[in-house]
């Protein structure tokens, strides 16, 4: 008589068993996509703003270049004017007093149609001036661009800031049979129609620190305006940084201008990030999907798992 058979019963984990699994797997796969997405967007945002950051350095190059355009400007009227005959003349008469001498400038400056015209003593005093009235009298003597004329004979180049402004001139010797009568200046400020042609050049807001506030600036954006004043108090900072205003991310740099020491103006350039983000944002979106598909694919799985334990049971396998 063949041997009863003994059933063998397999172990089923309990149902709270059952049902921790698939919440840890769900737990620590959320966190990994979790982290992948933080880690794409950063990446993300980290090339944008290199991209930004590319567009201030070729604002400040275009400044530049506009800036050096001005000065070569300068140095070549200050060449042309420094040989008119009434002033040299006048000059070289004694006992000449300043209010001829700043008609003769006034008449030059016609001419110019812009900026201001000085002329200094041998030492580097405000004779006469036109266009210029703060500088009426002052000892220049100590400015490192009048020192600069005086070693030499030609036209040299260089930058005040005056009353808050930066100021470019040109200066050269008004000469008489090889004797130096006097310094003939030639300035013409950085104004807002140079920062409104970097401006357009570059898409970019720019503006000029030399004082308690941006000015000239490209634009009168009261938000822009705000970012302006920020970097006017950050102290000088250099470098690209990123400035939140009213909710709204902006990427700016401040630069300080060559040869303006010591008052060390700056030029700063302010770019919107929302220009940059914006066709991104649905991108922004798929980064999130992972997260939303493991967690629709688990819970499937846990009901799934869920049904399929409430409908065996026990198992009995006999051998």
């Amino acid at each position: 008589m063949a041997a009863a058979t003994t059933p063998h019963r397999m172990f089923v984990p309990p149902a709270r068993s059952r049902r921790a699994y698939p919440i840890a797997v769900l737990v620590i796969m959320t966190g990994l996509a979790a982290l992948w997405s933080l880690a794409a967007k950063r990446q993300l945002d980290s090339a944008l703003a290199a991209s930004a950051a590319q567009s201030l350095e070729r604002a400040h190059a275009l400044f530049d270049v506009l800036r050096r355009r001005t000065q070569a400007s300068l140095r070549s009227q200050c060449g042309v004017l420094v040989e008119d005959p009434r002033l040299k003349s006048t000059l070289s008469t004694d006992g000449i007093d300043a209010a001829t001498v700043a008609d003769i400038l006034t008449d030059l400056g016609r001419l110019r149609g812009s900026g201001f015209l000085l002329v200094l003593s041998p030492e580097g005093r405000v004779f006469a001036e036109a266009g210029a009235d703060e500088l009426r009298g002052l000892d220049l003597s100590e400015s490192s661009v009048v020192k600069k004329a005086r070693a030499v004979r030609d036209e040299v180049v260089g930058a005040w800031v005056i009353g808050g402004k930066v100021v470019d001139l040109a200066i050269t010797a008004i000469q008489f049979n090889r004797t130096v009568l006097a310094y003939l200046v030639l300035g013409q400020a950085v104004d807002a129609e140079l920062v409104k042609a970097v401006s357009e050049g570059t898409g970019l807001a720019v503006a000029v620190i030399a004082g308690a506030e941006a000015s000239p600036a490209s634009t009168n954006d009261d938000q822009l305006g705000a970012v302006f004043q920020t970097l006017v108090h950050d102290g000088g900072a250099a470098g690209a940084r990123a400035v939140e205003i009213a909710g709204a991310r902006y990427l700016t740099t401040t630069v300080e201008l060559e040869g303006t020491s010591p008052s060390h103006p700056r030029l700063a350039v302010v770019r919107a990030l929302a220009a940059e983000q914006q066709p991104f944002k649905s991108f922004e979106w798929f980064l999130l999907a992972p997260i939303g598909l493991l967690v629709i694919g688990i819970a499937l799985a846990g009901q799934r798992s869920s049904y399929r334990a409430s409908h065996t049971g026990r198992i009995d396998v006999s051998l």
